[in-house]
């Protein structure tokens, strides 16, 4: 259980679900594809009779004309989480047409619901399937884990020389933050690095509650008003969605607002304070935060603003367009009252309660695409890569779809750009809403006038965070694996209903917990991260 949606679940589950699978489509992510034939020009009037008449001599004959030769058109899938729109194919065909002539490749888009993108992921490197291009962070479809499973390429070589713009686009000490074991095996995705870890309410339930913003500083100040809207509205206030597969999820135990700095998300239960030089490993539910955090989630479970019976990801975002929740607590950036608004329909307040930021490894590899072991042509997918996070039409044609049809200019000279008549973040056919996903975010025109100046901000957030005292620092896990995939499974079956409120004593459930991933062998995940963290310490 993680604060950022840990996304490992046990390992003999998915044996047992590679077991169980037939076979499911085979990935066409690197197949090499001829391309048609040129043809022909036409032969002029003089070429045509000279070619009728006999030649004088067999000296003068004309020599054959080389044909041109086929150009090979690669053919790369990129896997990632998202709902599949209306207008995929023919997003997919528009960035194809600029990128085909460039690197003589196209990409072939595979958005999958986010419930089932982990798990189809999973199984998919389970299975040994070919794969192209693929989303992966602390979060989902674990980065950390797909490094030591072997599931993504080496790009130590290939980003230098098959995407020099992204590359240098980037400085040494960031991209140092990708490195496991030395080597990076997946691109990171510039946005906002550290976590401001806030809340967002709709803007016309604040006002009409009277929410006093100045005097929120922190989770439980927020629950005050939210007991108010629940008896005024009759609604469950608060959304929270439950973990399927493995991802997805809410918890108020976000590790940087708490300070701690998780070192590998994906284990979730394990970090150091960010500010301590000593680099302490710690057991978190043992620390007097835990306790508190998991306490008021109960509170609010008991008092009917954290619902009780918990939904899906994506059917708890429709309950939010439906108007049944109103408030949400997630990474609060720069413009993002712009993007809930644009997902929800609904204007937002949104405002960070983290202080201080924290800028760790995590963050700065919050977002990222690797490239598949299996993929026959990796150098394509660098270079598909490159196009994503350089060129900002076939970025803003991933992001946004296309000009006059998904989107229009509606101030060019501000970057601003918003929806044509008629069409909004719900009918779209193409608004996957997550421009994090895909590339670099700052090259991007913003959606909504309230965003302006967004990018600058962000900017400044990234360098203006406190650095972890861990930063750069990549836990390997290999050593530990099997304990981890046991603390995993404790995760997900004990520790998971105490992070949702769904226990009756908080004291004697967290104690429980501690015993039984103690039983998996989380001391021994701590004993080798602290002697890599000193190893790592020592080599500065």
């Amino acid at each position: 259980m993680s604060g950022e949606k840990s996304t490992d679940i046990s390992r003999r589950q998915f044996l047992r679900l590679v077991g169980m699978a037939t076979g499911g489509a085979l990935l066409a992510a690197c197949a090499p594809k001829p391309a048609a034939p040129t043809e022909a020009a036409a032969p002029t009037e003089a070429q045509a009779a000279e070619a009728t008449e006999a030649p004088p001599t067999a000296e003068a004959t004309t020599p054959p004309q080389p044909t041109e030769a086929k150009v090979e058109i690669v053919e790369i899938k990129y896997t990632y989480a998202g709902v599949v729109p209306r207008d995929l194919q023919m997003v997919q065909d528009a960035i194809n047409k600029i990128i085909e002539p460039r690197i003589s490749t196209r990409v072939i888009l595979e958005p999958i619901d986010w419930g089932a993108f982990n798990d189809k992921v999973t199984m998919r490197f389970a299975a040994g399937e070919e794969c192209g291009i693929v989303f992966t962070a602390p979060w989902i479809n674990s980065y950390v884990q797909n490094v030591a499973n072997g599931n993504l390429a080496n790009l130590d070589d290939l980003l230098p020389s098959k995407a020099p713009g992204l590359w240098a686009s980037m400085p040494k000490t960031t991209w140092e933050a990708a490195r496991v074991m030395g080597h990076i095996y997946a691109v990171i995705n510039q946005q906002i690095f550290p976590k401001p870890w806030g809340i967002e309410v709709r803007k016309d339930i604040g006002e009409k509650y009277s929410l006093d913003t100045a005097s929120i500083k922190r989770w439980e100040d927020m629950v005050p008003f939210l007991a108010k809207v629940r008896d005024g509205e009759k609604i469950t206030p608060e959304y929270w969605s439950k973990r399927t597969g493995g991802s997805g999820g809410d918890t108020y135990w976000m590790h940087q607002y708490w300070g701690i700095d998780p070192i590998d998300d994906s284990i979730g239960i394990v970090g150091i304070r960010a500010k301590d030089d000593k680099l302490q490993v710690l057991l978190t539910p043992q620390e007097p935060e835990y306790v508190q955090c998991m306490k008021l989630t109960k509170q609010l479970v008991d008092d009917g603003i954290i619902p009780r019976d918990l939904q899906t990801p994506d059917e708890a975002d429709a309950a939010v367009r439906a108007g049944k929740y109103i408030y949400m607590h997630h990474v609060e950036k720069p413009g993002n009252a712009a993007e809930i608004k644009n997902k929800y329909g609904f204007d937002w307040i949104s405002q960070n309660l983290t202080d201080p930021l924290i800028l760790d490894t995590a963050g700065c590899t919050a977002t990222m695409n690797g490239v598949c072991a299996s993929c026959k042509k990796q150098e394509n997918a660098v270079m598909i890569l490159e196009q994503f996070n350089t060129d900002k039409d076939v970025y803003t044609l991933i992001c946004r779809g296309i000009e006059g049809k998904h989107w229009v200019w509606v101030d060019k000279a501000k970057n601003l750009m918003g929806f044509p008549e008629g069409v909004n973040g719900e009918n779209s056919g193409y608004n996957p809403n997550t421009d994090w996903m895909f590339g670099n975010q700052f090259n991007v025109a913003y959606r909504d006038p309230s965003q302006i100046g967004a990018w600058e901000a962000t900017k400044k957030m990234n360098d203006t965070a406190m650095p972890s005292k861990a930063l750069g620092f990549t836990f390997d896990r290999t050593p530990v694996k099997n304990e981890i995939a046991e603390v995993t499974a404790v995760n997900d079956e004990i520790g998971q209903p105490i992070n949702d409120g769904q226990v009756e004593d908080v004291d004697s459930a967290i104690n429980n917990y501690i015993g039984q991933l103690k039983a998996a062998g989380v001391d021994t995940i701590i004993k080798e991260m602290q002697k890599q963290l000193d190893a790592w310490k020592a080599s500065k």
